[in-house]
């Protein structure tokens, strides 16, 4: 196998068997590194085995559970006699439990070889060879995925089955072009953000007998110093299985795309036992100390108020200096007013959008308009800011040109990122800020298939900006983590979890679920739609106060799809307001039954933001209505469902 010279040396066997020996009593050694491992999505269950003291030659439980048919010669391991070490991970972390008693828990082997570590994974069935025993598992998601991280790389690891296409080579055409290599696999990208192939993609059916490999070997070409600038990634699917395959992304601080291919040839797929699963654990809420008095007090009064505060989106604030200023802030106030006035409640929240900017053209903090249309701290009867920011210079379109994150993590933008964080300290007031909303999607920017299969970067790049802020002294900002209900593409590498932050970034969920309601069968409810968000996210937010930051239900585009017939249909616009106007009824119903433990989801949400805009698709050159979201004036019936839902 390929390995970087001296990483285990004849010279440091010899020092690890004389450490042996001087602490026979203890039966031990150390042996790995100490230093600290990534920024993970998840506090807990991160156990490095470099921390844990390992058994030298013939280890005693690694003989005890070892599986002749896990060997693989060329990296080592001929059987339990070459084993230099073990360790044992169970539900997650490193345990001293009998390893051989393993029934329905989540558990991993390690056994260490000389250079190498034969890692099996029996909770998802399947073992490889690491090149490396210097290193620190992660296993704190292991339903999704599971991590190594060396002095030099950082391989991730996933089984994926998720492919909604059909177990056939024509539905892994489509799952594989559409949520997989759709940017990996597209020159123009890779070339628009500084990104080079190494080696021409290969497809081949003679790396690993009985499986077909599709890799992908690239390097990033900035001109600073990036911690990561060589990207592996192999898909690996067993020949005739079209559902199932195996995603590893490795990347590197040096080139080594040979490494990654004899990681491959090592792999080998063994009988399951027990299930991979992740912690669900709550995650500790941090408040910030250096928070204002009055967004403390904010925050305080959004976790314990039993009400929900609203907010209608119906346009984005520009910067100070926009040409449209003027315009846009008539529309604003026009449209928010005539929405109060409806449904006779004045709202507690403000919402717009801003973007890093337009091509070249970076966009500023609407400081102006936010004074002027926001202002609120929870008490002084004005709305709350609530500022969405978007890492795209596209409004997220044209995802296979440039985007902005690789960029980010060198620093193109802290100046920018500056200046926005001082605008926002200026402002003063407390600022509900969503960062990269629904980034496990494929429509923006910033989601993980433009990333490179890697949702790191966007941990990465959310740091990167708090740490500007809170720098900068802005005291003012409760930051609000936002992925949408169902993860686009399906997949574990790409599913919402694995985009967390970390708790010390993250002080709200933010919720997001669309009923579009533009076809003729019956809409799903907002109890539905929001009890399926409530349990996947209860288990580890349940410490949080949530907001839905952005939802709707449609009253019927002017066309929708018919996928049986392939085309757009045309329709008449709003046909569907009976149904809207009792999906918000109903939802109203909810929020107003919180004490029901049947509606035990709506608890929780302490804001709401109606997506007051529509959405639109070409059409043989015609821009068309296909989602109607926008509240206008001649949805009288729902405008009375809202004035009705919010007196009661």
């Amino acid at each position: 196998m390929t390995i970087k010279k001296g990483r285990f040396s004849l010279l440091k066997l010899t020092a690890l068997v004389l450490c042996a020996v001087m602490l026979l009593p203890l039966g031990s050694c150390y042996v790995g590194n100490n230093s600290e491992g990534e920024n993970s999505s998840m506090e807990s269950g991160i156990v490095s085995g470099a921390e844990s003291s390992r058994e030298l030659i013939q280890s005693e439980r690694a003989a005890k559970v070892w599986n002749p048919e896990w060997a693989h010669a060329d990296s080592g391991f001929k059987d339990e006699k070459t084993i230099y070490g073990f360790d044992f991970y169970k539900d997650r972390v490193l345990s001293e439990d009998d390893a051989s008693a393993v029934t329905d828990g989540d558990y991993k082997y390690l056994f260490y070889g000389q250079n190498n570590t034969r890692i099996v994974n029996l909770s998802d069935g399947y073992a490889f060879s690491l090149p490396e025993i210097y290193f620190e598992p992660n296993y704190s998601l292991s339903g999704y995925r599971s991590k190594y991280k060396s002095d030099n790389f950082t391989l991730t690891v996933t089984t994926e089955n998720q492919n909604p296409y059909g177990n056939n080579e024509r539905g892994w055409e489509i799952y594989l072009t559409e949520w997989l290599n759709r940017y990996i696999d597209n020159i123009e990208f890779l070339s628009a953000n500084n990104i080079r192939r190494v080696k021409p993609k290969q497809e081949t059916t003679q790396l690993l007998e009985g499986y077909t490999v599709l890799t992908y070997n690239m390097e990033f070409l900035f001109p600073k110093k990036y911690e990561y600038p060589n990207y592996d990634i192999a898909i690996v699917r067993k020949n005739g299985e079209y559902v199932q395959f195996y995603l590893f992304v490795m990347k590197s601080d040096i080139k080594q795309s040979e490494t990654l291919e004899e990681i491959v040839k090592s792999f080998t797929e063994c009988e399951k036992v027990g299930t991979s699963k992740n912690e669900e654990k709550a995650f500790e809420v941090k408040i910030p100390e250096f928070w204002s008095d009055e967004t403390k007090a904010y925050y305080n009064k959004l976790r314990e108020q039993e009400n929900v505060d609203w907010g209608m989106f119906v346009g984005s604030m520009p910067d100070d200096d926009s040409s449209n200023y003027s315009n846009m802030l008539k529309r604003i106030t026009d449209n928010t007013d005539r929405l109060s006035t409806a449904m006779d409640h004045t709202f507690e929240l403000m919402p717009t959008y801003t973007h890093i900017g337009w091509a070249d053209t970076l966009t500023g903090f609407p400081s102006k308009m936010a004074e002027e249309l926001a202002g609120g701290n929870g008490f002084n009867g004005k709305p709350v800011l609530h500022f969405t920011y978007q890492f795209t210079t596209l409004n997220n379109t044209n995802l296979a040109g440039y985007t902005p994150m690789f960029d980010i993590t060198t620093g193109k933008y802290d100046e920018h990122f500056k200046e926005i964080a001082q605008a926002i300290k200026a402002y003063g007031k407390p600022v509900l800020f969503r960062l990269n909303n629904e980034m496990n999607t494929d429509w923006v920017s910033y989601c993980g298939i433009v990333t490179l299969l890697d949702p790191d970067i966007f941990i990465e790049t959310w740091q990167r900006m708090y740490d500007i802020f809170v720098e900068e002294g802005v005291d003012n900002c409760i930051w609000i983590f936002n992925p949408i209900a169902k993860t686009t593409p399906y997949s574990n590498w790409g599913e919402w979890l694995n985009y967390m932050p970390g708790t010390e970034y993250v002080q709200m969920l933010g919720l997001t679920s669309y009923e579009m309601n533009n076809e003729t069968t019956a809409p799903n409810t907002f109890k539905d739609m929001y009890t399926y968000v409530y349990e996947k996210s209860m288990p580890y937010f349940d410490n949080y106060p949530w907001i839905i930051s952005e939802f709707a239900c449609g009253a019927g585009g002017e066309v929708y799809y018919d996928w049986g017939k392939n085309k757009y249909l045309d329709k008449a616009l709003g046909r569907n307001e009976n149904t809207q106007a009792a999906w918000v009824k109903a939802m109203f119903d909810i929020l107003g039954d919180r004490d029901n433990p049947a509606n035990d989801f709506a608890k929780r949400i302490k804001g709401a933001v109606w997506f007051s805009t529509n959405d639109y698709v070409d059409v043989d050159g015609k821009s068309k209505t296909i989602n109607y979201l926008a509240l206008d004036k001649e949805l009288t019936k729902t405008l009375e469902a809202f004035k009705k839902g919010m007196a009661d």
